[in-house]
């Protein structure tokens, strides 16, 4: 213990003594710890983002998309209903809807937006609230009114703010009134609720070419979320019965978003994790060539320490902490980093969470201080099979 304690106090004195070679040689480790603490903070932060929002629509929600091969495997809004109503101890409602990017007007000022239209059950769907005015209203939808409720961004953006209700709006050619202003969800990012116009379902008849008794997207709120799994079940066997082939319709909840979601997470952080790699890697070589320009500098001095008693194994330490020393430096000023532009840059990214991953950040230490004695060790057996006869001689 001794021995490998003077070892060390030899290392960071030697390490002090040519500062700026070392903070060259650590520059390297810094900027690839640094990058490994960044992109698992991005990956992990866009995982936690969208996590959020879909937390926040619910988990107890599965989605019914039908792409039928003919209009004789198409299901209509009441059939579908008409399915829900029969299957009330598992489903707590269901919603017809469609959806379209548009752009909506008032006195000149224009604005994209998406129109969804939509069935008064989409607002406990979808956990809406309302600022101002109502939602859309059975009756809306049974005499196809052309009324509207804005997001909080049209809101913002078409009436500056002002209370819209009352005035009337021309989205993609046809004049809606304003019933009702959504809260705010989502924020300022783009193509989300915020950003929509939701009229009647049956309203969109005139707007879009389509026959909309046929829709074919449908948000199904069960009970719970242990439920999703039975709802599922059932609502496969109802579709089966009418639709031929499985694969013109698809039925899936949160639980599988949240799995793809995973593996592109997964993917993107070996993506991202090899780049760092690939980082550190260099730092390494430069670390082992600075460690053996190191090496031919001090070869009087390994001569001389030779000489008077210490050991190849000495050496070989002595050089292996300097290595060590230097990339577990580098390490935690990478981290730092790391920290850094998670806290800057990647949490500033809308849609994504500030996450500060303490076990990433021990890896990535752990990664640097191993690079430090992979790339260390060829130096430090140059150092240790020095002949000290030839050392003592060197100029």
């Amino acid at each position: 213990m001794e021995k490998f304690l003077l070892a060390c106090k030899m290392a960071i004195q030697s390490i002090f003594l040519n500062r700026v070679r070392s903070f060259l040689t650590l520059l390297g480790v810094v900027i690839g710890v640094g990058a490994v603490v960044a992109a698992v903070g991005l990956a992990e932060g866009t995982t936690a983002g969208i996590t959020k929002e879909i937390e926040k629509l619910g988990t107890n929600i599965v989605y019914v998309i039908i792409n039928p091969a003919s209009r004789s495997e198409d299901i209509s809004v009441d059939e579908f209903l008409e399915f829900a109503r029969k299957n009330s101890d598992v489903i707590l409602g269901v919603s017809p809807f469609v959806q379209y990017p548009a752009q909506a007007l008032f006195r000149g000022k224009k604005e994209e937006c998406q129109v969804i239209g939509a069935t008064a059950e989409y607002m406990m769907i979808q956990n809406l609230a309302l600022s101002k005015g109502r939602f859309v209203s059975p009756v809306d939808s049974d005499f196809r009114q052309k009324v509207a409720v804005v997001g909080s961004r049209i809101q913002k953006k078409l009436f500056d703010n002002k209370n819209p209700v009352g005035n009337e709006i021309n989205v993609n050619g046809q004049v809606f009134k304003v019933v009702g202003v959504l809260k705010e969800k989502q924020g300022s990012r783009d193509n989300t609720i915020d950003d929509s116009v939701i009229v009647p379902l049956f309203a969109l008849n005139s707007m879009f070419a389509g026959d909309y008794a046929l829709i074919k997207n449908f948000l199904v709120r069960t009970v719970s979320s242990e439920k999703n799994g039975e709802v599922k079940k059932r609502v496969k066997a109802y579709l089966s019965g009418i639709i031929k082939k499985e694969e013109n319709y698809s039925v899936y909840d949160m639980s599988e978003l949240m799995s793809a979601l995973s593996r592109i997470t997964y993917l993107l952080m070996i993506i991202l994790g090899g780049i760092a790699t690939i980082s550190l890697v260099v730092g390494g070589i430069g670390i082992m060539n600075i460690m053996l320009v190191s090496v031919t500098e001090r070869t009087r001095e390994i001569g001389i320490r030779k000489a008077i008693g210490a050991k190849r194994s000495d050496i070989r330490v002595q050089f292996l902490i300097e290595s060590m020393v230097i990339t577990g430096v580098g390490g935690i000023i990478g981290i730092l980093l790391g920290f850094l532009v998670i806290a800057v840059g990647i949490s500033k990214i809308p849609g994504v969470e500030p996450v500060y991953s303490l076990k990433w950040a021990f890896v990535a230490f752990g990664i640097s201080v191993l690079t430090g004695i992979i790339f260390g060790m060829l130096p430090a057996e140059k150092a240790a099979r020095l002949n000290p006869i030839e050392a003592l001689r060197y100029e």
